[in-house]
């Protein structure tokens, strides 16, 4: 068997064995993503990582004067992740714990425990796999309101040799086209913020459910006139790349802090669909 045959075969099994855990019945899963469906990461790992998304599956959002991208990549790396279980639930019911990662109170029964990620972990939001892997975490059914974490500069050290991440917390690239050529989005943030994803209702989910922090594109670049601020010069496309950086000016200037802002304000906690 050449190493070809056999990476494929794992990449098989592993698809497989995501599918299977997560309609296994033995708790709830915990995803983050710009997705919607829990399906997705288990289709990527099936299409390999040399394979580009669907087009139409591809999330696509809009600047605030009508240009149309189209994600093809993202990634953030997280610290610090606490997330409350259903009132009432125990610390025993959780299955799959990372290593280093713990699940604190509620073992009176009459509270509820928190399960604490302490990281870093990097997120591919497109596919919704993580490094280290969460795939195998398993939740309790029950009521779900919240989930705290930190966005973070990654470290050289501490992620894997090659990641794109390095000196930042989050990265974006999509597609658009100007004046009938392609170009593409480069977007590089390096900043280190709480965030919470939050429902006032809460997320009700089941054994063979997902939890989801949904991570919505639509609006992460809302208040940025992107065509606009071409034609002024105010943003420049350079070898058909545009950068969204501290170098913007006129009705874009502050375009890093817009983005940021948009980017956490766009977090929601629901139930994956099917």
């Amino acid at each position: 068997m050449n190493l070809r045959t056999f990476t494929l075969r794992q990449t098989l099994l592993s698809a497989a064995a995501l599918a299977v855990t997560a309609c296994g019945g033995e708790g709830a899963s915990l995803r983050f993503s710009v997705n919607e469906s829990q399906s997705t990461a288990a289709s990527a790992l099936v299409r390999g990582a040399e394979t580009p998304a669907p087009a139409e599956t591809a999330p696509t959002f809009r600047s605030s004067d009508g240009v149309t991208f189209t994600l093809t990549e993202a990634r953030i790396h997280l610290k610090d992740i606490r997330l409350d279980l259903p009132q009432g639930t125990k610390c025993a019911e959780v299955r799959g714990l990372l290593s280093g990662a713990t699940c604190k109170g509620g073992e009176s029964g009459s509270g509820s425990g928190t399960v604490l990620i302490p990281g870093p972990l990097i997120v591919d939001l497109m596919t919704g796999t993580t490094t280290p892997d969460l795939s195998g975490l398993r939740l309790p059914a029950g009521t779900y309101k919240r989930i705290d974490f930190r966005l973070d500069k990654a470290k050289a050290d501490e992620v894997a040799s090659g990641e794109p991440l390095v000196d930042y917390s989050l990265l974006v690239k999509a597609r658009f086209t100007r004046e009938n050529t392609d170009n593409t989005l480069d977007l590089k943030l390096g900043f280190s913020e709480d965030a919470r994803f939050e429902s006032a209702t809460g997320v009700e989910v089941g054994a063979d459910d997902a939890l989801l922090a949904l991570l919505k594109p639509q609006a992460w670049l809302e208040g940025l006139p992107v065509a606009t601020c071409l034609e002024k010069g105010d943003l420049e496309i350079t070898s058909n790349v545009l950068h969204l950086d501290d170098q913007a000016k006129g009705d874009c200037s502050g375009a890093e802090d817009t983005v940021k802002r948009n980017i956490k304000n766009s977090g929601d906690l629901r139930k994956a669909k099917e």
